[in-house]
């Protein structure tokens, strides 16, 4: 029977961060407390995205959380059930009066108006292509609150969890979100080839607190709602 799961993960508050020399955080707890109730433990690592595929694939570490299904990881890892859905929201100022009706394309919304992107990091083809001219890139989500702030753009996309946790902290005001248009991702746990059985049993504990409502309370404990995208 195994007792213990040794994972790996990329720092991303307020999802997955070390505090006081311990790793936490909604994604970390939520996988934590599934394994917990099939009486298993987990030991979670924080490295960039790099090192935790390497980890994985040394076979230092039994999976990998937070990540997408793609044919070639599917070909490599065995994944769980879906962990959660992410979503990526347009923020802007509160006085720039903006919605989508959820029939427009999005490059529509930025011909008029310059966007700020996380520099090296894919969104969709209609964002990722977007000329220099059209957006501005900033090295961390805090660059992109603090940039829209002062006007270098008009618009920031930003992982909603991250937004509300860091505008929380930082006790940033006065931002809100563009209604009628997410892009949202589904993440996974993946495990590497051999462990089927630590997979079964994850999925088995997920579905277990998310039945008994201990899923829903791990985002309110981050000060999160979980909210599932319709697809």
């Amino acid at each position: 029977m195994v007792s213990r799961v040794r994972l790996v993960a990329d720092p991303y508050p307020p999802y997955q961060y070390e505090e006081g020399g311990s790793v936490r955080g909604v994604d970390h707890d939520i996988i934590k407390e599934a394994f917990k109730v099939r009486g298993i433990r987990t030991e979670t690592a924080l490295y960039s995205w790099d090192e935790c595929i390497a980890q994985v694939e040394e076979e230092k570490a039994d999976g990998i959380f937070q990540i997408t299904r793609t044919p070639e990881r599917v070909r490599q890892f065995i994944f769980s059930h879906e962990l959660r859905t992410a979503a990526t929201l347009y923020f802007k100022k509160k006085d720039l009066c903006m919605a989508l009706d959820g029939s427009a394309e999005p490059f529509f919304l930025l011909l008029d108006h310059k966007i700020g992107v996380l520099s090296g990091y894919s969104y969709d083809p209609v964002i990722d292509d977007l000329s220099g001219e059209m957006k501005v890139e900033k090295q961390s989500s805090e660059g992109l609150l603090y940039g829209l702030l002062a006007g270098e753009f008009d618009l920031a996309l930003m992982d909603i969890g991250v937004a509300a946790c860091l505008m929380r902290n930082l006790r940033i005001e006065g931002l809100d979100s563009v209604p009628g248009y997410e892009i949202t991702r589904q993440l996974y746990v993946a495990f590497r080839k051999g462990l089927l059985e630590l997979a079964v049993l994850f999925d088995s504990g997920l579905l277990e607190i998310k039945e008994n409502g201990v899923y829903d309370g791990i985002f309110r404990k981050y000060g999160l709602q979980y909210i599932p995208s319709v697809r």
